[in-house]
C-alpha cells in the first residue's frame, strides 16, 4: 500500500430495505467507478432474487478512489454492503472485522428497527466508528427529527452528528462520503513481510475455471501470486493463483499488503473447504489465526421433491451446482413412498430455504415440493436438545402488552427491556416456536411495527419425543417429526384435521392417528365409500337385507386389513406445497 493514498474500510449496516445498496451505487457515482444513468440499480447487489425482494442476501465489496474537497489527498475507500437479513449475520459479523467504520443506516420513515440495533452493537463490539445516518428524507412520510431523535437516545450522540441523506436522490451523500475519510481511522501500521501474512477470509464463491476465489481483509504482511499459504481452521494448504482488487469487477494487482481489501485465487476445488472467518497465513509463517471464527452449520432443515418424480436427476444436478457456490448448504438423498426420490436439505434460516428454492426453480427449471422447515434436535442418551436463539423485538410502546403475551404463548423466557430511542425486548426462545408462525403473530399484533432479529444462542434438554402418524395402523414418514411435549397435541391434532380433508375416501374406513411417546393423543376417521347392496331388492324378507349388509361388513374388514390406504401425490403438493 502506497503511504500517499491512505485506506479507509468501511461497511454499511442497516435493516432490510433501508437503502444500502442505494447508498452504494451514490458512492460509486461521486468517486467516479460509474456514471449515473449508464448502470443498473442496486449495481453493487446482482442477484436478482435480492433485487425483487428489495434484501441484500449476498454482500458485495468494491475499492473506489476518492478525493474529498477538503484535501488534496485522493485516498482508496474499501466499501462492503453487507447482507440484509438476520439468516446470514454471521457474515455481517466477519465483514464487520474487516473494516474500521461502519455507516449505520435507519429509514426515516420506519425508525431504528431489530436488525440495526443488532449490527450496532455488533459494531460497538468492535470498537467500531459508527457513522448514524438518517436515509429516505425526501420522503412526504419521513420523520427524520423523530428517527435522529431515536439514533441520538441509543448510541448516546448529539444530534448534530447524525446524518440526513437522500440515497435515492444523492442530497448530502458527498457530505458524508467525505465524512467517511475525516471519522472513520486508516488501518494500524504497515508490515510488509511476506511470512507473517494474515488475511481473515470474509466471503469466497466458486468458479469453474479457477476454483475457489476467496474475498479477504489483510491485517499483516503481504499475499502475492505464487506464495504458499495455509488455511488456519480446515488445514488446506495451496499457492495462490492471483490476486486483485474489487473494481468492483475482478482486478488482478502484484500483491494485497496490510490494511488492504481484495481477493485470493486459490485454485482449491471444494468452496467448503474455505470458510468465512478463516485466516489465510503463510505456510511455513507462526503468525496465528484471527479471533472469531466459527463454523457455520445449517440451523434448519427440510425436505425438497421434483413435482415429477423422472426430474430426480436433474434437482440433484442443480444441488451439486449450488452447492459449489453455497458454503452454507448442506443435503442428503431420501426417499418418499408417496413423493418419490428427494432430498434433505440444511438452511441457514427460513429465507435462505425460500431463496434456494426460489434459484432452483428459476435458474434449473425445476418444479418442487418444500415441506415445512423443521429444526434440527439432537439425541444423547434417550435425552432430546433444542437449540435455542436469543431474541430481540423493537417495538413501539402501544404494543408491549400483547407482544409480551404472544412470547409467552410461544414459550420464550424475558431476560431484559431497555427504552433507548425505541422500547428493546430481549428473550431467550426454543428456535422450534420462532420458526413456526411467531413472526407473522409478531407483525399481526404490532399492526406491523414491531421488528424481529436472532442469534443462535444454545442447546438446552427438552421433554420431546418423536410424533408419528398413522394411517390405518401403518407410519407415514413424511409427517413424522421431533415436537416437544406441550405443542404435541395441538400440532398432531391441526396435521390430522388437515389430513381428513385431504386425503380421498376409500373402499374401507380410514383411521388417521398421532403416536407420541407409543401412545395415541390424536385420532380422526375418514369413513368408506358405502355401496347400495340392498338396492336390487324390491320388498321381501327383511333378513336378506341383513345378511347382505353384514357380508358387505365383512368384506370391509378384509380389505381395511389387508388394503394400503393410497394418499394421492396431489394430497402432499397440497399440504406442503408453497402458495
Amino acid at each position: 500500500m502506497d503511504q500517499e493514498k491512505p485506506i479507509r474500510n468501511f461497511c454499511i449496516v442497516a435493516h432490510v430495505d433501508h437503502g444500502k445498496s442505494t447508498l452504494a451505487d451514490r458512492f460509486l457515482e461521486l468517486a467516479g467507478v460509474v456514471r449515473r444513468g449508464d448502470h443498473v440499480d442496486q449495481m453493487l447487489d446482482r442477484n436478482p432474487i435480492s433485487r425483487e425482494r428489495g434484501i441484500t442476501i449476498k454482500l458485495a465489496p468494491v475499492r473506489m478512489e476518492y478525493k474529498s474537497k477538503n484535501s488534496q489527498i485522493k485516498r482508496v475507500l474499501n466499501l462492503i454492503d453487507t447482507p440484509g437479513h438476520v439468516d446470514f449475520s454471521y457474515e455481517v459479523d466477519r465483514t464487520l472485522a474487516c473494516v474500521e467504520g461502519a455507516i449505520l443506516l435507519v429509514d426515516a420513515t420506519k425508525g431504528i428497527q431489530a436488525q440495526t440495533l443488532a449490527n450496532a452493537y455488533k459494531a460497538a463490539e468492535k470498537n467500531l466508528v459508527i457513522i448514524p445516518v438518517v436515509n429516505k428524507i425526501d420522503l412526504p412520510s419521513a420523520q427524520a427529527e423523530k428517527t435522529k431523535k431515536q439514533i441520538s437516545e441509543f448510541l448516546g450522540t448529539q444530534r448534530e452528528i447524525i446524518y440526513e441523506i437522500s440515497a435515492k436522490t444523492g442530497q448530502n451523500v458527498e457530505i458524508l462520503l467525505d465524512a467517511v475519510i475525516e471519522r472513520i481511522p486508516p488501518p494500524h501500521s504497515i508490515i510488509f513481510d511476506k511470512e507473517i501474512a494474515q488475511a481473515l477470509i470474509f466471503d469466497s464463491y466458486y468458479d469453474s475455471h479457477r476454483g475457489v476465489i476467496a474475498f479477504v481483509r489483510l491485517f499483516s504482511g503481504i499475499l502475492s501470486k505464487g506464495l504458499k499459504v495455509r488455511l488456519a481452521a480446515t488445514k488446506e494448504t495451496f499457492e495462490i493463483m492471483e490476486v486483485g482488487i474489487f473494481g468492483p469487477d475482478l482486478r488482478s494487482t502484484e500483491q494485497l499488503s496490510n490494511g488492504e481489501i481484495g481477493y485470493v485465487i486459490t485454485n482449491l476445488k471444494d468452496i467448503h473447504q474455505v470458510r468465512v472467518g478463516d485466516t489465510v497465513v503463510a505456510e511455513k509463517g507462526l503468525s496465528p489465526p484471527l479471533a472469531g471464527y466459527r463454523k457455520v452449520n445449517p440451523m434448519v432443515f427440510a425436505s425438497l421433491f421434483p413435482t415429477d418424480a423422472n426430474e430426480y436427476e436433474s434437482l440433484k444436478n442443480a444441488l451439486e451446482k449450488l452447492y459449489l457456490t453455497d458454503s452454507s448448504l448442506v443435503f442428503t438423498p431420501i426417499y418418499s413412498q408417496a413423493l418419490g426420490g428427494g432430498f434433505r436439505v440444511g438452511f441457514l434460516g427460513l429465507l435462505h430455504a425460500d431463496v434456494v428454492r426460489e434459484r432452483l426453480e428459476r435458474e434449473f427449471g425445476l418444479s418442487l415440493v418444500l415441506t415445512p422447515p423443521q429444526i434440527d434436535y439432537k439425541k444423547e442418551n434417550n435425552q432430546f436438545y433444542e437449540p435455542y436463539v436469543k431474541v430481540l423485538i423493537i417495538t413501539p410502546e402501544e404494543y408491549l402488552g400483547r407482544i409480551m403475551q404472544l412470547c409467552q404463548e410461544f414459550r420464550a423466557r424475558f431476560t431484559t427491556m431497555d427504552n433507548k430511542g425505541q422500547l428493546s425486548l430481549h428473550y431467550e426462545m426454543p428456535m422450534s416456536e420462532m420458526i413456526s408462525d411467531f413472526f407473522d403473530q409478531l407483525k399481526s399484533v404490532s399492526s406491523g411495527y414491531a421488528s424481529l432479529d436472532w442469534e443462535f444462542l444454545r442447546y438446552e434438554k427438552v421433554d420431546a419425543d418423536k410424533l408419528s402418524i398413522l394411517l390405518n395402523g401403518s407410519p407415514v414418514e413424511e409427517f413424522s417429526e421431533i415436537v416437544n411435549k406441550e405443542r404435541a397435541f395441538g400440532r398432531a391434532s391441526s396435521l390430522l384435521k388437515k389430513l381428513r380433508e385431504l386425503i380421498p375416501r376409500q373402499q374401507y374406513d380410514v383411521k388417521i392417528q398421532a403416536q407420541f411417546k407409543g401412545k395415541i393423543i390424536a385420532s380422526e376417521r375418514i369413513p368408506a365409500f358405502r355401496k347400495d347392496v340392498t338396492k336390487k331388492l324390491y320388498g321381501g324378507d327383511r333378513t336378506r337385507k341383513d345378511k347382505l349388509l353384514e357380508k358387505q361388513k365383512e368384506g370391509k374388514k378384509k380389505m381395511k386389513m389387508i388394503g394400503r390406504v393410497e394418499i394421492p401425490k396431489e394430497a402432499f403438493l397440497k399440504l406442503f406445497k408453497k402458495t
